[in-house]
């Protein structure tokens, strides 16, 4: 449940900064991709769209998706996610907790925007 509601939120800050920020917008003009989060399982999933100066979010998966980040599960997802400490990604990444299938720079870039 705190995993859904942190997805569906990231998706909110993302659309209302957009709305509220002509320099956020311009942030959200430089690329173009869909950004899924998800748990391995696939029971929880949002894909994210950004570009063209906006982003928005919907709930599942995106089959277009350029990149996807794949939580081993939920608990772990929203116990990183939320952590002040950016290096809890990475340790994610690197104990396999996350995986990142597809196009790397936009995973970071994401990462950039939701932060």
């Amino acid at each position: 449940m705190k995993f859904s509601v942190l997805l569906f939120a990231i998706g909110a800050k993302l659309r209302i900064s957009g709305l509220a920020s002509a320099e956020f917008r311009k942030l959200l003009r430089m690329e173009r991709f869909v950004l899924v989060i998800r748990t391995a399982d696939g029971c929880r999933a949002r894909s994210y769209h950004v570009g063209k100066g906006r982003a928005w979010a919907r709930r599942g998966t995106d089959p277009a998706a350029d990149t996807q980040l794949v939580w081993r599960d939920a608990e772990t997802a929203a116990r990183t996610m939320l952590s002040k400490n950016e290096l809890d990604v990475y340790s994610a990444i690197g104990s396999s907790k996350l995986r990142i299938l597809g196009n790397f720079k936009y995973a970071l870039w994401f990462m950039k925007l939701a932060g």
